[in-house]
């Protein structure tokens, strides 16, 4: 897969680009005029908008107000925990379930690897308002025998998502309190059996805070993308499958729904808690009319926690968001 190459804008806020632009319209009027007046009236006082600019900059801009201090951590951290998580078998499934799991604390701050609660990535290309890096996700397995729109039809393995991730910084930079980027993750999708299962986009606005206090507070949106490859390995209903009410089916690439995630996390002296919450839809989606798809909305959520039991000796500085 190529990754994707982007073009951006270098601001401080949205407002400043703003304003930017109606000064070039400003000046191109003056310049287009044969006899241009010379105003006499006296300067207005500080607008609303450039106050509200002015608040902005304070909260979001290149401020010590919006600054982390700097803060040295272990090279490398080892714990381990438990953690619980209800989720549905699939996007668009009535089945819910919830299960606990261990989890293993794996925190590694290399220069080119990194490993920490937002996943294990490889940074190719790194500049002040453009990451381009290796992800990965997953997918859990589901059993056909415990889903009623699956009974019959084969259970669906764990799969691995991986491929590259563009992040493009538009309010704030590293280590500030507050940052918004949007993330363009492309990811080749494959199963337990090793099968390539399709391709899957998310892109997705982010919004991180990490106060001074060290809880950390994440909130993204988004839209699914999804070949057709990877919508019919969930929602195709192969003829042999088909019953009086579970119709053969096969579906379509392109739109998969939508989903809102928020999540808060706290790293203390010698523990580890995470938890989220997401909201996903597959409203308007490619497979909405699928016989397996039996909710249009789903609700996920889940929590963690872990113990650190070792440490490295060798200090590094701290992540963006840590």
């Amino acid at each position: 897969m190529a990754p994707c190459i982007s073009l951006c804008i270098r601001n401080t806020s949205l407002t400043r680009l703003v304003l930017f632009g109606l000064a070039l319209f400003a000046l191109s009027a003056a310049q287009a005029q044969t006899a241009p007046q010379e105003s006499t009236a006296p300067a207005p006082d500080a607008s609303l908008g450039s106050k509200l600019e002015n608040k902005l900059e304070k909260v979001l801009g290149d401020t010590p107000a919006n600054k982390l201090p700097p803060k040295l951590l272990p090279k490398w951290e080892l714990g381990l925990g438990f953690g619980a998580v209800s989720m549905p078998d699939y996007r668009g499934s009535d089945h819910q379930s919830t299960v606990a799991f261990p989890i293993p604390y794996v925190i590694y701050r290399g220069d080119i690897l990194k490993a920490d609660r937002s996943g294990v990535r490889t940074r190719f290309f790194d500049s002040e308002y453009v990451d381009l890096e290796l992800s990965l996700n997953g997918g859990v397995p589901v059993s056909s025998k415990h889903n009623e729109a699956r009974q019959g039809m084969p259970d669906l393995d764990p799969t691995l998502e991986i491929g590259p991730q563009a992040i493009i910084r538009v309010v704030g930079k590293a280590r500030d309190v507050t940052r918004l980027d949007i993330r363009l993750p492309v990811r080749q999708v494959i199963s337990s059996s090793l099968r390539q299962e399709g391709l899957v986009f998310t892109p997705a606005l982010n919004l991180s805070i990490t106060p001074r206090d060290d809880w950390q507070f994440g909130a993204q949106t988004g839209p699914y993308f999804a070949t057709a490859r990877y919508h019919r390995y969930l929602y195709e209903v192969a003829p042999q499958f088909a019953t009086a009410t579970r119709p053969a089916y096969t579906p379509k690439g392109g739109y998969g729904g939508w989903q809102v995630t928020t999540s808060l996390s706290r790293r203390f002296d010698k523990m580890w808690f995470g938890s989220f919450i997401r909201a996903s839809t597959v409203k308007g989606a490619v497979f909405e009319d699928s016989p397996l798809v039996k909710r249009k909305f789903n609700l996920y959520a889940g929590f963690g926690i872990s113990w650190l039991f070792a440490k490295s000796s060798e200090m590094v500085p701290a992540t963006d968001d840590e």
